[in-house]
C-alpha cells in the first residue's frame, strides 16, 4: 500500500535519463516523494527541469516504476517529509547540482534541488538518514533505491 512520503522511482528514454542510469549503473533515473494517495491517483513532489512542484504522476511514468517505503517510519516522520517537500515547491532545479553528480564536481547551488537531493534532504529533515556515507550533492536515484532501509512496495518493468 502506497503512503505519503514513499519514494516513487521512474525512468525514461531521453538522453539525460540515459546518462544518469549509465553513470550510476541504475535502473531508475528519477525519484519523487509521494505527497497524497487517492482513488483518482498519486500526487508527488518532484524536482525536475521545471523546478520543484506538486503534480499528479504522469501516465508515461507508470510503464516502468518502483515505489519504495521506509517501513519503520512514524506518521509524524511521514508528515515531516511531505511538509519539507511542500516548503520547497517553487524552488528552482539544480542544474549545477546535477553536474556535481554526473561529473563528480562540487558545483552545488543553494536553495535549488535535483530529484534525489530533494528526497535525501527531506528524509534527513525528518531525522532519517537513508544513506550514511553519501553527501546530498552526490546522491543518485540508484543510491536511494539500494538503501537497505527501504523496501519495495510495488514495481513494474
Amino acid at each position: 500500500m502506497t503512503r505519503p512520503a514513499d519514494l516513487f522511482f521512474t525512468t525514461s528514454s531521453d538522453l539525460v535519463s540515459q546518462a544518469i542510469r549509465a553513470r550510476t549503473w541504475g535502473k531508475y533515473s528519477h525519484v519523487q516523494i509521494v505527497a497524497t494517495v487517492s482513488t483518482i491517483g498519486i500526487d508527488v513532489v518532484s524536482a525536475d527541469i521545471e523546478g520543484v512542484m506538486l503534480r499528479r504522476v504522469r501516465e508515461d511514468e507508470w510503464s516502468k516504476y518502483a515505489i519504495l517505503t521506509y517501513p519503520e517510519m512514524t506518521l509524524k516522520e511521514r508528515d515531516d517529509v511531505v511538509k519539507f517537500c511542500f516548503s520547497k515547491i517553487g524552488k528552482g532545479y539544480d542544474f549545477l547540482g546535477l553536474a556535481d553528480f554526473l561529473f563528480d564536481k562540487d558545483l552545488q547551488v543553494e536553495d535549488r534541488y535535483f530529484c534525489s537531493e530533494l528526497v535525501f534532504l527531506a528524509y534527513k529533515a525528518a531525522g532519517i538518514d537513508l544513506l550514511k556515507r553519501i553527501d546530498h550533492a552526490f546522491v543518485s536515484p540508484r543510491d536511494l533505491y539500494i538503501s537497505p532501509l527501504l523496501w519495495v512496495v510495488e514495481e513494474r518493468g
